[in-house]
């Protein structure tokens, strides 16, 4: 147990990046837990998610609180708007800025990454920042990544970890240097806290996972996950009754397939993910509603929670 005394190294950190980039598998490898969903799509992440990873070290006891965050992109309307504003919402306060790129065969800059310094520099503050190039693991030959950091150390960038979020490669090092970045400080939550969000929202979380994974191109990111039911029940499993809305009549065949097959498949893969994440037996039931055009209109996205 950590002494209500007790110091050590505490405090926020903001990951940062235009989308795609590996922001939530960063999140997921840190923690050593699944918390955030992953998709190969852009902008699967929609909601801040803060993530707790609490640790003893040489007689302290540290604890980064990440928060994970939307892409920041240019597209300013409808839903991308609520998800960039989430993205700079998350920049308030924190200790330290992740700022997170891939790395690349050749030393140049992704033209994306500009916007993404731009809104930095009207957000950031002076916050310290620590710069991360991502998917080392894909490069071939990792020559290149020399001239890469000295680009980024033109920049201004003085502190610059190339590492797999996927592998974990690279990933303590990063680990050390924000740590050595936060203030000294009693914890800010519970040490065996994963996560500030409610397991109602993760379990809506790990269902349209399944969702984008199954379904790929052929359902659009503006899909939605609404639990209108979860039940923990006396005999130790959970029920969850769970509505997907999409905007088109189209859209709703495709989830459910032919003869259901679609629907049973999202609904069985997502029922292990939950069950895994509970650690217990779920049961699981969705049902898809055509919500028109709702990501196009404030009372959609209001209705879904994603407009105050």
């Amino acid at each position: 147990m950590t002494q209500a005394n007790e110091t050590g190294h505490v405090g926020y950190v903001a990951i940062i990046g235009r989308p795609n980039v590996g922001k939530s598998t960063l999140l997921n490898q840190i923690l050593g837990e699944k918390l955030a969903i992953v998709s190969p799509r852009p902008q699967t992440t929609r909601n801040r998610i803060l993530g707790f990873k609490t640790w003893r070290e040489q007689g302290r006891t540290n604890q980064m609180v990440l928060v994970d965050t939307p892409g920041l992109h240019q597209r300013r309307a409808n839903l991308n708007k609520f998800m960039v504003q989430q993205a700079l919402d998350s920049l308030d306060g924190v200790d330290v800025v992740l700022l997170m790129t891939e790395a690349a065969q050749k030393p140049r800059l992704h033209p994306a990454d500009s916007f993404v310094l731009e809104q930095l520099r009207l957000h950031g503050g002076e916050t310290p920042i620590v710069l991360v190039l991502n998917k080392i693991d894909r490069l071939k030959d990792r020559r290149p990544l020399l001239p890469l950091m000295a680009a980024w150390a033109e920049r201004g960038f003085q502190c610059i970890v190339p590492l797999s979020a996927r592998t974990g490669e690279g990933v303590e090092p990063l680990i050390a240097e924000l740590v050595d970045r936060l203030p000294l400080g009693p914890l800010l939550y519970p040490e065996d806290l994963l996560t500030d969000q409610p397991e109602r929202f993760l379990a809506a979380e790990l269902i349209r996972e399944q969702v984008y994974l199954l379904c790929q191109q052929e359902i659009p990111y503006a899909t939605a996950v609404e639990v209108q039911r979860y039940e923990e029940r006396r005999k130790g499993d959970v029920c969850i009754e769970a509505v997907i809305h999409v905007e088109q009549e189209g859209q709703k065949a495709i989830l459910i397939g032919k003869g259901g097959s679609m629907i049973r498949t999202i609904g069985t893969a997502a029922r292990l993910e939950i069950a895994a994440m509970l650690d217990c037996p779920v049961h699981l039931g969705l049902t898809i509603h055509v919500e028109t055009d709702w990501s196009r209109r404030p009372a959609g996205r209001r209705k879904l929670g994603y407009e105050s």
